[in-house]
């Protein structure tokens, strides 16, 4: 009753904002037709096909001339936000932009507040679980102007193709605006030590599992895989068809079949001895002599299974090099969909904002849009103004454009290639140093080109995408009072995950259908049908 009383207050208040908001005129409302963004994985076409719209059927509405403020509320780097707003304001001198910087923690409770205190921001990034904005009817429709831009046909395809954003309704509700592909590192120096050859990057999953044991060698004191992502979560979208999401969702129902398989294996290789010691148990200091060891900086690992922002931040420092590690990425391996994992923050414009299309081309710009991006490469760039600590190094995400020079630059300013090198690698002031030397290119630029050619299809996390998740997460799966979680009972108990396939699957699906329920009645106290 609190949580619905909440939703409540929360609608109220924005449906006095719609109503009598003062302040600037609104944004020309203009009209445009409904039609599916293309799912284009041709990342040739480059940006002019976003710069030009010649069908006045799907034009989008012209930007206000009027002078109006906007403001972007987000847990980003500050720093980068305000190159791109001070860019944005270049371009749009009528429109004045603020940013609001907060931090992750207590985020949903600051947004909460500028609701109640009727200080919505025009738009925002979405922190994690996605029920929270859309109980609360928090996200504004841009269906609209995301199916009649242009540009949009030349983003990540998964974009579209899974409709993400959309949570399995028919209203565009908010877009991914940062990438970060999930990476499974492979150090080629284990596999050169232990004599074994690394696998293809165009791996399949049993060539992965078998390569996780390739790496494992109780001679070496060499173990296959540690993970901070998990095997549980890849498996359904790299196993099954048209799979979008944890636990087999397909946009309407989970197939707990494939959550199933993905569990038992998981517990098959960590109970073999195939996954590193876990930290803080007798194991790690028996292999380590130190029970904090993380098992990636031991340089006995295969593969480290982590996020994107690990490379930059940790393998790519002379620390880690000077251990004799040497590490790469690998995607995870796709389905026959061609789906990979990803972290993927997602934003959207707000329910209440007077300027909704300008709004959401500042949103753009702050996330997928060419022009912002390009930005954002200009400050990652600049290593003479955060020479302390250079921008590329705080969690510098993928581009969800697919414009090919954009791309070109930033996998060419950071990373190595075994491209003819076009841009000029970064100079790094931390480590005074380039970032790629020739050798670096020669022996490591096959599998980053590789890599971010088979990133760009990227799946998110299960609460990111599929209302009612994290409340099934919370109330079904994991450890509930003293009963261990569905995962532990499988690796611990040596329970089978299939049994657990069917009553998980019902109560996974329960959960979606009441969050959907309770976005529904939030969005119709401010005039919005949403239809699932």
């Amino acid at each position: 009753m609190k949580k619905k009383m909440i939703s409540l207050i929360m609608a109220t208040t924005l449906v006095a904002g719609l109503l009598g908001g003062c302040g600037n005129n609104s944004a020309p409302t203009g009209s445009g037709t409904d039609t599916n963004a293309s799912t284009n994985t041709d990342s040739n076409a480059g940006s002019d096909a976003a710069k030009t719209n010649t069908n006045a059927s799907t034009a989008l509405p012209e930007m206000t001339t009027d002078e109006i403020t906007l403001t972007y509320m987000h847990f980003d780097n500050e720093q980068l936000v305000n190159k791109v707003a001070e860019a944005f304001m270049t371009k749009y001198p009528n429109i004045k932009v603020e940013a609001q910087a907060f931090s992750t923690d207590g985020y949903n409770d600051t947004l909460l507040n500028l609701v109640q205190s009727g200080q919505t921001p025009d738009c925002f990034m979405i922190l994690g679980n996605c029920d929270f904005a859309l109980s609360n009817a928090l996200l504004g429709d841009m269906t609209l102007y995301w199916e009649a831009d242009p540009e949009n046909q030349n983003i990540l395809p998964s974009i579209n193709s899974a409709k993400l954003g959309y949570y399995g309704t028919d209203k565009k509700l908010a877009t991914p605006i940062k990438f970060f592909p999930d990476a499974i590192y492979c150090d080629l120096n284990v596999f050169e030590t232990l004599n074994v050859d690394v696998p293809s990057t165009n791996w399949t999953w049993d060539e992965m599992i078998n390569a996780f044991k390739a790496a494992t060698n109780t001679d070496a004191d060499t173990y296959g895989f540690n993970q901070f992502h998990s095997l549980v979560t890849y498996y359904p979208i790299s196993n099954g068809n048209n799979l979008i999401g944890e636990f087999g969702w397909d946009g309407k129902n989970y197939h707990m079949d494939q959550w199933a398989a993905g569990v038992n294996q998981w517990a098959e290789l960590v109970n073999g001895k195939y996954h590193a010691p876990y930290g803080d148990t007798d194991e790690m200091e028996a292999w380590t002599n130190d029970r904090t060891m993380w098992a990636a900086y031991t340089g006995k690992l295969g593969f480290q299974i982590d996020a994107w922002w690990t490379y930059l931040n940790l393998f790519d420092t002379p620390d880690y090099r000077n251990r004799g590690m040497e590490w790469v990425p690998y995607t995870t391996p796709a389905s026959e969909s061609g789906y990979v994992f990803g972290v993927l923050d997602f934003g959207g414009i707000s329910s209440a904002t007077q300027h909704p299309r300008e709004a959401y081309e500042l949103l753009k710009w702050m996330g997928w849009g060419a022009e912002g991006w390009q930005t954002k490469l200009d400050a990652y760039q600049d290593v003479e103004t955060f020479v302390e600590l250079p921008l590329y190094r705080q969690a510098m995400p993928c581009p969800i454009t697919t414009d090919a020079e954009i791309w070109k630059e930033f996998q060419q300013s950071f990373y190595p290639t075994a491209e003819t090198r076009t841009y000029q690698s970064v100079f790094d002031p931390v480590n005074n140093e380039d970032l790629v030397t020739t050798d670096e290119d020669t022996k490591y630029g096959k599998y980053f080109d590789e890599f971010f050619a088979n990133c760009k299809n990227p799946i998110p996390f299960g609460d990111c995408q599929i209302p009612g998740f994290a409340n099934f997460l919370d109330t079904s799966y994991r450890a509930v009072g003293d009963a261990l979680g569905v995962e532990d009972q499988v690796r611990l108990e040596g329970k089978n995950a299939n049994d657990f396939a069917a009553e998980l699957e019902q109560k996974a699906y329960e959960a979606n259908q009441a969050a959907l329920a309770a976005a529904k009645e939030a969005y119709q106290m401010i005039g919005i049908e949403l239809n699932y």
